[in-house]
C-alpha cells in the first residue's frame, strides 16, 4: 500500500469550481480533479505557490468523498499562513497547481471489522468529512460515532451533510461538543476529551481516530489510555 500510494501521486492544473463560506473564517474550495483521480479517504494534497521565485507546497486534507469528479479543501482563512490567505483570494475559474494525493491518515483495514469513534477538533473535521461518507457508502455495516468539537454554534462545520447522512445510515451518529456556546442550555459545554465517558459506549471494543490540534489529541490519547484502551487502537493525526 505504501508503494501505491507514492506511484499515484502526481502534479496536475485543476480549475475551482466553486468557493463558499462554511463560517466567518473557513471557505470551502471545489476544484476539479483529472479523470480517473484516485485517492484513499484521509489522504491529502498540496497547493503549489510560487513566492520570490520559489515554488511551496501546503498540504491540505482532501474534505471530499472518494468517488466524485471534483475535490474539496475546507480551509480556515483568518490568522492563518500565506497559502490559507492566496486560497481565500481564488475564485471561480481560476486555476490551481495540486500535487498529490499523500498521507497515510486512512481507514487502517484491521479497523474495518469494527465500530469506529471520530474525534475532531475545528476544521480536523475536514477528514472526517471524506472518510465517513466515503465508508457508509462502500457497506461499512458496523457503528460509527463522530464527536466533533468547535468554539461556538456559528463555527460548527458540516452538520447538515452529517444529519443526512444520520437519516440515511442508522448506524451512524454525530455529536457537536462547543467549547462557548451562545446558547446557555446548550448540553455539550466544554471540551471533546470533556466527553468521551459519556459518549462512548462502555464496554467499546473497536477503533479510534482523531484529528485536529496537537492538545486535543493528546489529551483524548491520554484519557482514552488511562481508561483502558491501548495504544494501538488509536490513530491520529494534528494540524499544527
Amino acid at each position: 500500500m505504501k508503494n501505491l500510494k507514492i506511484k499515484m501521486a502526481k502534479e496536475f492544473e485543476s480549475t475551482v469550481l466553486e468557493t463558499k463560506n462554511l463560517t466567518d473564517s473557513v471557505k470551502l474550495i471545489r476544484f476539479s480533479l483529472p479523470e480517473q483521480f484516485t485517492f484513499i479517504p484521509g489522504q491529502y494534497l498540496s497547493v503549489t505557490r510560487i513566492a520570490e521565485g520559489k515554488k511551496l507546497r501546503t498540504p491540505y486534507s482532501i474534505a471530499s468523498p472518494c468517488g466524485k469528479n471534483f475535490g474539496e479543501f475546507c480551509v480556515k482563512v483568518i490568522n492563518v499562513g500565506k497559502t490559507s490567505s492566496y486560497l481565500n483570494t481564488l475564485k471561480k475559474g481560476d486555476k490551481l497547481e495540486l500535487f498529490g494525493p499523500f498521507g497515510r491518515f486512512t481507514i487502517d483495514e484491521n479497523s474495518k471489522p469494527k465500530d469506529l469513534i471520530f474525534i475532531s477538533s475545528g476544521t480536523g473535521i475536514s477528514v472526517f468529512a471524506s472518510m465517513i461518507p466515503s465508508l457508509l457508502a462502500e457497506g461499512f455495516s458496523k457503528k460509527i460515532i463522530l464527536i466533533k468539537g468547535f468554539r461556538t454554534e456559528n463555527e460548527i462545520l458540516y452538520d447538515m451533510e452529517f444529519q443526512k447522512l444520520g437519516k440515511k445510515y442508522p448506524n451512524f451518529e454525530f455529536h457537536n461538543v462547543l467549547s462557548q456556546p451562545k446558547e446557555k442550555e446548550f448540553e455539550n459545554k466544554g471540551h471533546v476529551q470533556d466527553f468521551l465517558d459519556k459518549i462512548i459506549p462502555s464496554g467499546f471494543k473497536g477503533d479510534f481516530y482523531l484529528c485536529g490540534l496537537s492538545e486535543m489529541i493528546e489529551d483524548v490519547k491520554n484519557k482514552l489510555k488511562t481508561s483502558g484502551i491501548p495504544e494501538k487502537r488509536i490513530f491520529y493525526e494534528s494540524y499544527d
